[in-house]
Parts: C-alpha cells; sequence; structure tokens
C-alpha cells in the first residue's frame, strides 16, 4: 500500500466519493461529490479555512483504502497556535482497520501540517463514534471540549 495526496482523475474520485459517502451517509450523494470537487479542486467552501487536501491509502491493485481531509484555519478559539490543522474526515475500510492505516494517514497529515507551519492538529468526533474516540486518544490527541453533540480533540505536532 502506498499513501499520498489523492489525484485528480475519475477512478480515484469514484473511490474517494464512495468513502465519503460510507463515512457521511446522512447527506446526500450529490452533496458529497460537489464537496470533493471543491477540495481536488483547491476551492474553499466551509468556513474560514485557509486550504484544503486529502491524503489516501492506494491499494496494491489501485483502489483506495482510506483518506484523511484537512484543512487549514488562520486560528481556531480552543488552540494555543496559529494556524492549526484540522481533521475533518479520516475513514478507513473495515478490512484495513487495526493495521496502522489510519494512524499512518494522521501521520502523512501531520507532516503536512508541519510543512505549513502549524504547531497543532485538531479534530471533533461524535458523542455516539466510540471507535473514532479510541482512535484519537490512542494516537495522543486530548480532549478540549464538548460542543453540539460532539467531542473537540487537540495535540501538539
Amino acid at each position: 500500500m502506498k499513501y499520498r495526496q489523492i489525484a485528480n482523475n475519475e477512478i480515484e474520485k469514484n473511490e474517494y466519493h464512495r468513502m465519503r459517502y460510507a463515512l457521511w451517509s446522512h447527506h446526500t450523494e450529490k452533496e458529497l461529490w460537489d464537496e470533493m470537487e471543491y477540495i481536488l479542486k483547491g476551492k474553499n467552501f466551509y468556513k474560514n479555512e485557509l486550504s484544503w487536501t486529502a491524503f489516501v491509502v492506494v491499494r496494491d491493485d489501485g483502489k483506495l483504502g482510506g483518506f484523511i481531509e484537512m484543512t487549514l484555519y488562520p486560528e481556531l478559539n480552543f488552540c494555543d497556535s496559529k494556524p492549526v490543522g484540522y481533521i475533518e474526515g479520516w475513514y478507513v475500510d473495515k478490512d484495513l482497520r487495526r493495521k496502522g492505516t489510519g494512524k499512518n494517514l494522521v501521520k502523512i497529515a501531520e507532516n503536512w501540517l508541519r510543512a505549513n507551519n502549524c504547531l497543532e492538529i485538531a479534530s471533533d468526533v461524535e458523542l455516539h463514534n466510540k471507535v473514532s474516540q479510541q482512535a484519537h486518544t490512542a494516537l495522543g490527541f486530548n480532549q478540549s471540549h464538548i460542543k453540539d453533540n460532539c467531542i473537540f480533540y487537540k495535540k501538539s505536532i
């Protein structure tokens, strides 16, 4: 398997969309596709973010097995440094879980954030998502606060 920034080609776009919909099935497929197109074109669309990027896991057969979407924010009120990196989405296919795949995606994201002058990485997890909470804790994230049915995390990088 390889880890790298996503390529903007039809095969990877379809695979990336498949995984985004698996993670956020409460959204419409069109909504997720439109967001994905913005991310791949480097266009901001969400809040006051400075930029977006996505890293993927590429299987030996060329299909994708996971992704992490990252944003840079000029600042976040619960972080001490500026700018701040933020995990907007983090997904690994079931057959690749508990094998270090998610951890490797976070490491790649942290390297990208360091190259973009970030000293912290932040994230949020829905209160019901115990698996993601455990993953964040295992990777050294500390709980910052709870708001709007989400736990917010941060850690120094």
